[in-house]
């Protein structure tokens, strides 16, 4: 199974330059600790992490497609909520096994078979909803800049129908812009065995691919705009929202409310950017193979940390989020548990008179 070492988000079947790790006794012990390492975080710690962070997304969605949580930036969070969650379940899907495959014969088929046929379009797929991912949280923090920053501009401008085509746009860039990774790879009957493997084609050994587009153009689109747009646009977001603090002082509940949305915001890019930083790092082939492969173990994992933490910021943090959750989910729950328990006991003190009654009879 052959794959060029690149884009190391859910890039897991690995070469580093031009040599490839082999699936065989010969793999050296250094490289064999990055596996096991590799099995711990991503075979234990990630289906630990995306099922907390599918509990915290759905109840995420619930609050946010409410009715009355409806606002451009509400549009924005919608979007990034089903990026996250579709994160989670590739990460499920594709790191989890193959990790346990790497040091289990159990998953021999899954690692031989299974995951170099479908490795391509979901390959595909994924580096296309992480794009996506990345350019709405830009997004996001671009139409909160100016709803803070310049207020007077901001109805013009922030509408529901240009929110709605931002996203549309962000999507079909997403789309179209990962295309040439379909025709980059595709896999083969092995020569022996009965088994699959995977081969760079010829469009993907030009340097066109494999170095304009893999490389520069990756880390470019995917790290140096994105985090340096979110890095400038937070630290102004910051500085006039600590302005609206001095000024105001909570007068303006209207304003208040547009700070803590702003400050949820700032929050979600502090923790995108820490959690997408090892990944950036990762891109050059500045460490020996064995270390990259205990950065890669590290910077996956926090790219789904990523993905599952929304909804903690959201609800310590965003007081109208705090609002709908407590007053449409657990005030919900408890008042159908309260209903319940009180049929049952309803019933049963007609049952227990009823008894009673026959007794005296």
């Amino acid at each position: 199974m052959v794959v060029v070492k690149d884009e190391v988000n859910f890039r897991v079947n690995l070469s580093y330059g031009d040599s490839f790790i082999n699936d065989d006794a010969t793999t050296s012990e250094e490289v064999r600790e990055g596996m096991y390492l590799q099995f711990i975080f991503w075979g234990i710690l990630v289906p630990f992490i995306a099922s907390f962070g599918f509990v915290g997304n759905t109840l995420t969605m619930f609050v946010l497609f409410r009715r009355e949580m409806r606002s451009t930036t509400i549009y924005y969070l919608r979007a990034l909520v089903i990026t996250d969650s579709s994160i989670l379940l590739v990460a499920v899907a594709v790191l989890t096994p193959f990790s346990i495959a790497e040091i289990s014969a159990d998953f021999k088929y899954y690692k031989d078979v299974v995951y170099p046929l479908i490795f391509t379009y979901l390959n595909y797929a994924t580096m296309a909803v992480q794009t996506c991912n990345v350019w709405i949280t830009v997004s996001v923090s671009v139409e909160r800049y100016i709803a803070i920053c310049h207020p007077f501009i901001a109805p013009r401008i922030t509408t529901n129908r240009t929110t709605l085509i931002v996203i549309g746009l962000v999507t079909a860039f997403s789309i179209f812009y990962n295309l040439p990774r379909i025709f980059a790879t595709a896999s083969r009957k092995c020569a022996e065995g009965d088994c699959y493997e995977l081969y760079t084609t010829d469009f993907g050994k030009t340097d066109g691919y494999k170095v304009a587009f893999q490389v520069w153009m990756y880390v470019i689109v995917m790290f140096v705009i994105p985090l340096t747009a979110l890095f400038v646009l937070n630290i102004l977001i910051i500085m006039e929202l600590m302005r609206m603090a001095r000024r105001r002082r909570g007068t303006n509940i209207q304003n208040d409310d547009e700070a803590n949305l702003s400050l949820v915001l700032v929050l979600i890019v502090v923790v995108f950017i820490i959690c997408q930083t090892p990944g950036l790092i990762a891109q050059f082939e500045i460490f020996s193979f064995p270390v990259f492969l205990k950065l890669l173990a590290v910077s996956n994992t926090l790219f789904v940390l990523n993905s599952s933490v929304n909804f903690l910021i959201y609800t310590f943090v965003g007081r109208r989020f705090r609002k709908v959750l407590i007053k449409r989910v657990f005030f919900r729950c408890v008042k159908t548990e309260s209903l319940s328990f009180n049929n049952f006991t309803s019933n049963h003190t007609h049952a227990y008179e009823l008894t009673r009654v026959n007794d005296n009879v």
